[in-house]
């Protein structure tokens, strides 16, 4: 990864239990410098514990810090403690980069705009999908202004196609992936030193997918997403992230665009 002066880094992983999460860990832990520390986050504890054991196995030179944590209830104080705990304390070194991976999200109620009717499910959703993302992004960036020296810091969001083109049934997801998209266009050109990158992975072979395929209303979209699994067309969590790590390796991304995984 980009040179920082062998420096440790800072990582932060959001829905690190399980699916592209978990892979955004253990891909990028042997990339890391000794000292590096790499905080996830989920509310599983259990899927925590193996995403911390494939880190540990992938390098030892590192400390992954495994907190659970329900992102949709979080409050501000919450996140500011937690990175103050795993990251800001106890190490000597300033890390040369500090990197923000918000991955945790939901595909919530798929069904017609039209039968849409309770409020709390709403409120909850939006809880998960778009405030937890500002709060978390908040105190990290709060962080990061009391540390000396400089330091790169890249804050990437786990986006989707669906970001920019409707899906029928999916209104939930599309406008909380097309609004946490636009936050972070916002953060790019109010703070430019720092790296921001929109990147849609692809559609990956995860928990989300069987969700979408056994729940989604609309005939047409059901189809298309259990066709792709048939055809053997979703992709991997490893294969999306590895490709994800070499675009930031090569940094020739202007701060705030949306990247889709076939266009890397």
């Amino acid at each position: 990864m980009s040179d920082s002066g062998g420096a440790p880094w800072w990582v932060v992983v959001t829905g690190a239990s399980q699916g592209f999460g978990a892979a955004i860990c253990t891909e990028l832990a042997p990339l890391l410098p000794p000292g590096s520390r790499m905080l996830g986050l989920a509310r599983s504890q259990q899927g925590l514990a193996t995403t911390a054991a494939a880190v540990t196995k992938a390098n030892p030179a590192i400390t992954f810090s495994p907190v659970v944590m329900d992102l949709a209830t979080a409050k501000a104080m919450d996140y500011e403690a937690t990175l103050k705990d795993h990251l800001g304390t106890g190490q000597s070194t300033p890390p040369g980069q500090a990197l923000l991976f918000h991955n945790a999200g939901s595909l919530g109620t798929v069904k017609y705009l039209r039968e849409m009717d309770d409020a709390t499910r709403l409120s909850t959703y939006f809880d998960l999908n778009i405030s937890s993302v500002i709060l978390l992004n908040a105190a990290f960036m709060r962080l990061i202004s009391t540390l000396s020296g400089k330091v790169i810091v890249k804050v990437i969001n786990v986006s989707s196609l669906c970001a920019l083109e409707p899906f029928k049934s999916w209104g939930l997801y599309c406008t909380g992936k097309a609004g946490r998209d636009m936050l972070f266009k916002v953060l790019a050109v109010e703070d430019p030193g720092v790296r921001v990158l929109n990147y849609a992975p692809g559609p990956l072979d995860t928990g989300m997918q069987v969700h979408a395929r056994t729940m989604t209303q609309d005939d047409d979209i059901r189809k298309t997403f259990t066709s792709m699994k048939e055809e053997g067309k979703l992709l991997s969590c490893q294969s999306s992230v590895k490709k994800l790590l070499q675009f930031l390796e090569k940094d020739e991304f202007k701060s705030g665009d949306h990247v889709d995984f076939f266009e890397v």
